[in-house]
């Protein structure tokens, strides 16, 4: 009895532990928020070429944190972003990201430009300050903030998946795009993760396409295949004004399939089912 009251009174004393860690930090980060010279030694503490990494990157997550709700650290954003563009070129893989995530998050042309020009010049993803997939994400925080043009080229040469699927997901789909977008989709052997994100982008360009293509791919990986429920889901979202021999004929091509389909094909073509119903409704 007395070794399970002693483990009990162990695990008491760590909560409480913790409970004091968490208010004891939550304390130092208001006071840090509300105090000019805090902030001030927070600037010189990023801005010091002599910090270790571990210290630059305590900064960054503190000045990440009270950025929320601090009402004085908005007096000294010069200072911040001069103290951050310093750190673009850290040695440090976490202060490179921490720092151009930051600038990004606020705007800063300069990291704008920064990652655009490595997105350009496609140096080995081991030379660059962030992984091509977080570049991609940073620099889509703003609505002018990557080229289209850039994204085409990562889907068409990705360095690697998590790229890949970043730039799907930011990439507008047009006239200029389709033809990339297309060749993905139909490519079994990339990630789901990326060609799951196509059925809509097509189908929103050109619903007959996508009917086209949909019907090829479901004839030749079948219903039980990972990109089924996806295309299955695409051909839910036809409307009425959309409807030709094409989405006709992959309507109809689901229907016949459900039974050897897999469980998410099933629902997928479900919502197949009551969109036509709804559709014949109208």
């Amino acid at each position: 009895m007395t070794e399970i009251s002693d483990y009990k009174a162990g695990l008491l004393q760590s909560a409480q532990g913790k409970e004091e860690d968490i208010s004891s930090g939550a304390e130092r980060l208001r006071e840090l928020a509300t105090s000019h010279d805090r902030i001030k030694n927070l600037i010189a503490r990023l801005s010091d070429p002599d910090a270790e990494a571990e210290d630059l990157v305590n900064a960054l997550n503190d000045l990440k944190i009270i950025s929320n709700f601090s009402k004085l650290l908005s007096k000294y954003s010069a200072e911040v972003t001069n103290a951050l563009r310093g750190l673009m070129n850290s040695e440090n893989p976490e202060v490179r990201r921490q720092a151009l995530s930051y600038l990004a998050l606020t705007g800063d042309g300069v990291a704008f430009e920064h990652l655009r020009d490595e997105l350009e010049a496609s140096p080995p993803e081991a030379e660059k300050s962030v992984p091509t997939s977080q570049a991609i994400a940073m620099l889509s925080v703003h609505e002018k903030g990557i080229d289209k043009k850039l994204l085409l080229n990562v889907v068409q040469n990705p360095p690697d998946n998590a790229s890949l699927v970043e730039a799907v997901r930011h990439l507008p789909a047009d006239a200029e795009t389709t033809d990339a977008l297309v060749a993905l989709l139909e490519d079994a052997k990339k990630p789901i993760a990326a060609r799951a994100l196509v059925p809509d982008l097509v189908n929103k360009v050109d619903p007959g396409a996508f009917a086209r293509i949909a019907r090829r791919i479901l004839e030749e990986e079948g219903s039980d295949s990972e990109i089924a429920p996806y295309l299955a889901r695409g051909a839910a979202r036809f409307q009425p004004e959309q409807a030709t021999d094409d989405v006709d004929a992959l309507i109809g091509m689901i229907e016949t399939m459900v039974d050897e389909g897999s469980q998410s094909f099933k629902k997928a073509a479900d919502l197949v089912k009551r969109s036509k119903a709804t559709d014949l409704d109208h």
